[in-house]
């Protein structure tokens, strides 16, 4: 709520979007402390900002394309919308209607640049924008001097269920940016590493059928793991593919009798986290 009133008395701010004083505002004992903090969970009721009414709503299947901006010194250390403090260089995120928090994943389709988020505050109020990230993520999407940056954002269902259920269990601030830290750490590769052979096709498991890949990861021991959790989804194995100078190792389950059995499997993995699973062509 005072990042709501914030944005009533200083829209200038928020449309410079990246002006900065002359201190960087950065203190780590405050950042210490902020990390102790436990914000609860909060949906929050229908509102009103600058003629514009938004309705807050929980939701797990959510994907969204427009203009992301950021904010720094100006509102560092200041109250977010579920009452913590906001950190310019944590990887956090504000949203006008997403349950607070959630997890997403920031693409900058400029440069094809991701990250994965957590959701704290409320905003932006400004324009069309869809999303207010950090100075932190600004940085690693590479848009902080340029401002603003034209994104995908996706909800990751099972990360935001999981988050929800740690801020309503009262884990603090700190916990739940382990679960974002990880994340970052190693993620599964967008759907943009799929590897075609050479007549251009999805390369599948073998045999004619459907399949389907989970997830795609540098390290083989993080594949091995994604097929263990999905054993009880259906046939899975894991692929190596050589893509320049790295292998990937592609999770894929399958064959499936029919694209309905692999749409119904699909539905399946994204449920224990794996968001960017995609059905692949038949052979």
């Amino acid at each position: 709520m005072i990042r709501m009133l914030a944005v009533l008395v200083g829209l200038a701010l928020l449309q410079a979007c990246g002006s900065s004083p002359d201190s960087d505002g950065t203190d780590d004992e405050a950042r210490l402390a902020a990390l102790s903090v436990t914000p609860g969970y909060k949906v929050g009721r229908p509102y009103e900002i600058l003629g514009e009414r938004y309705h807050p709503k929980e939701m797990f299947e959510w994907e969204e394309e427009g203009i992301a901006s950021w904010y720094g010194p100006g509102f560092h250390g200041r109250l977010t919308a579920n009452g913590e403090r906001y950190d310019m260089r944590a990887y956090t995120a504000a949203h006008r209607t997403l349950q607070l928090p959630s997890i997403v994943r920031v693409t900058n389709l400029e440069t094809g640049k991701s990250t994965i988020v957590r959701v704290n505050d409320r905003g932006p109020f400004h324009d069309n924008r869809v999303i207010d990230l950090s100075e932190r993520v600004a940085e690693t999407l590479g848009f902080r001097d340029k401002g603003i940056a034209r994104v995908r954002v996706t909800l990751l269902p099972s990360e935001s269920r999981k988050v929800a259920r740690m801020a309503k269990a009262r884990a603090t601030v700190g916990e739940m940016d382990s679960i974002v830290a990880a994340l970052n750490a190693d993620p599964p590769d967008s759907p943009a590493t799929l590897v075609a052979n050479s007549n251009g096709s999805l390369d599948p498991l073998r045999g004619p059928g459907w399949f389907l890949q989970a997830a795609a990861f540098r390290n083989p021991s993080n594949a091995d793991n994604a097929r263990s959790r999905l054993r009880n989804v259906g046939p899975t194995r894991v692929v190596p593919r050589q893509k320049g100078r790295q292998t990937l190792y592609l999770v894929r389950l399958g064959p499936y009798g029919s694209k309905d059995q692999a749409l119904e499997a699909l539905g399946r993995i994204r449920e224990v986290g794996f968001d960017s699973a995609l059905l692949l062509a038949e052979s």
